[in-house]
């Protein structure tokens, strides 16, 4: 699931040159939240807050997160939070999703 979402959708496993910059764990989890987040929001519905998240990750795209590179650590942590999305509840969805919110709003990568 992880490739899947990182690779089809921003490509942040793109293995780049000696100097490209390695991608923080903070960021990669809350990028991946917003990918989960805008497809979760998608099937419920909620149009708003799908944009919103769809939004915020578009601009770390375009920001350069998808020439990134990653870290063994940072790509281990964010198996973890995604098995942890998958297998939440769609209470507990909401949750995390709330903190993709609060990630979009506060993330000054690129800025």
């Amino acid at each position: 699931m992880k490739k899947a979402i990182l690779a089809g959708v921003i490509g942040c496993l793109f293995i780049g040159s000696a100097t490209a910059k390695y991608l923080e764990s903070e960021v990669a989890i809350g990028m991946a939240s917003l990918m989960m987040c805008t497809t979760f929001y998608s099937e419920t519905n909620m149009l708003v807050e799908g944009s919103v998240v769809g939004e915020a990750a578009t601009q770390h795209r375009d920001a350069g997160i998808d020439k990134m590179m990653m870290t063994a650590q940072t790509s281990a942590e964010l198996d973890r939070y995604i098995k942890l999305f998958n297998s939440s509840t769609k209470e507990q969805k909401f949750e995390l999703c709330t903190e993709a919110m609060k990630f979009a709003k506060e993330s000054n990568f690129g800025k």
